[in-house]
């Protein structure tokens, strides 16, 4: 029998095919799972820098992460969300999505390299540790890093989660064995680690390129009407975005340039510490953006920080005995000054954390105004208290300004959000509300392994 001719209409039919959905505690618990698993690796990755460069090579290296992340989020003009929040309302936008994403990376990634080319030249004790053929390296992999979390949020919103999550997991994979073979087997140094990660970072591009090129669509021109659309949402994504990643980063910077390379490879373990725990939150509220984005109630997002506070909270408490002495084993005797650091992050990394839910819950409410204004106050205050009291006060008060902003960003967060459902009492925990929650997340977890 012949083959039926593909139509227009057969494609059009197919463009307005709902995105592959699951469960809310089905998509959480895979992505969950996957993060856990590059956590591990990553964390794995940092215990093979620290014990083979020490805490100098061990700082240049985050130090540069850090720069990278920095000018990706400064390049991404929220179009991360913005990719997602506008396939998952118009299907028939994926391919004109893909291809404003690729368009963009490449342009502004190039824009991207002469940033970061100008914060040397002209701020060198910013990236102290790094030299110029260091510094070269890392940004030449600048389109790709925005390249990998424009295409990776599209499968988001496709609902793809297996592709979302699996090339992820297995770049850093990749990743953790390359730094242990070339590290620990041939001295391969600083450069060499960056240079590894920067390749996969490539490779990863790649792959979600052609994980959604696979189903039909092709790159074209840039859609610039569509364009102007995401970037009128997307911006106020950005902004608010960048003010959470400079609250969160820009204290190692300080710490490099006030302090040095090893206290910013201490005070790096306390982030890297931070960035594990925000793991519980971070998945629940990625996953329940693209859901409040279709229209769900607020009661969602108010059930869910009221849930995730207790479990959070606990979470945090039980980090307070093990902490000292897991990064003393996990890192060596010589990260012991990293511990009072986590001790002084932990009640800003649990006001964090609860930030996520209901950040992402305004961001899928098409995310007003105020929502983008309430992170500048945190981020001042940050930036004055760590300006005027780290270069005599030590490493740990860069870890009290980042929790004494993250506690103001929170509370106007929840005032915002009192505003929407009524009152405070929405957000106020209900223990048996939280053990229910935990009860089903056991049960689909024992169906999904049966």
């Amino acid at each position: 029998m012949a083959a039926m001719p593909i139509t227009d209409d057969a494609i059009v039919q197919d463009a307005l095919k709902p995105p592959r959905r699951r469960p809310l505690s089905a998509d959480v618990l895979l992505t969950f799972g996957n993060k856990a698993g590059v956590l591990l690796l990553n964390v794995a990755g940092t215990i093979v820098v620290a014990r083979t460069l020490g805490p100098v090579g061990r700082g240049a290296i985050a130090v540069a992460f850090s720069m990278t992340l920095l000018l990706v989020q400064f390049g991404s003009f929220g179009l991360q969300s913005a990719n997602p929040y506008f396939v998952a309302r118009d299907r028939r936008a994926l391919g004109r999505v893909i291809s404003n994403s690729v368009w963009i990376s490449l342009v502004l990634g190039a824009g991207l390299i002469a940033v970061g080319v100008g914060v040397k030249a002209v701020f060198p004790s910013a990236l102290r540790g790094l030299d110029w053929l260091d510094v070269i390296v890392v940004l030449i992999g600048a389109p790709a890093a925005l390249a990998s979390i424009l295409l990776q949020s599209v499968l988001l919103a496709e609902g793809r989660m297996l592709a979302y999550n699996g090339v992820e997991l297995a770049t850093a994979t990749l990743t953790f064995l390359g730094l242990l073979i070339g590290l620990a087997v041939f001295s391969m140094g600083v450069l060499g680690a960056i240079a590894l990660m920067i390749a996969l970072n490539m490779a990863a591009a790649g792959c979600y390129l052609l994980l959604l090129l696979r189903d039909g669509p092709e790159l074209a021109p840039p859609d610039r009407e569509l364009m102007v659309r995401m970037l009128r949402y997307g911006l106020r994504v950005y902004v608010t975005t960048l003010l959470a990643y400079a609250v969160g980063r820009i204290n190692l910077i300080f710490v490099n340039s006030y302090l040095g390379s090893s206290a910013a490879g201490q005070y790096s373990i306390g982030i890297s510490l931070s960035d594990g725990m925000h793991l519980l939150p971070s998945v629940v509220a990625l996953n329940l953006f693209p859901r409040i984005a279709r229209g769900e109630p607020h009661e969602r997002s108010a059930a869910v920080f009221r849930s995730l506070t207790l479990l959070f909270a606990l979470l945090c408490l039980i980090t307070v005995p093990i902490a000292g002495p897991g990064i003393r084993l996990v890192f060596g005797q010589a990260f012991a000054p990293a511990v009072p650091i986590y001790y002084w992050l932990l009640p800003g990394i649990f006001a964090y954390g609860m930030v996520n839910v209901l950040s992402y819950h305004f961001a899928g409410r098409g995310f007003p105004l105020e929502a983008v204004l309430i992170w500048i106050p945190g981020l001042i205050l940050n930036v004055v208290l760590v300006v005027t009291l780290v270069p005599s006060g030590g490493t740990h008060i860069a870890a009290l300004a980042a929790t004494v902003s993250y506690a103001l960003i929170l509370f106007m967060h929840m005032r915002l959000f009192a505003k929407e459902s009524g009152g405070y009492g929405s957000l106020l925990p209900r223990p048996r509300e939280t053990f229910q929650l935990s009860l089903d997340a056991w049960r689909a977890l024992r169906l999904g392994a049966g």
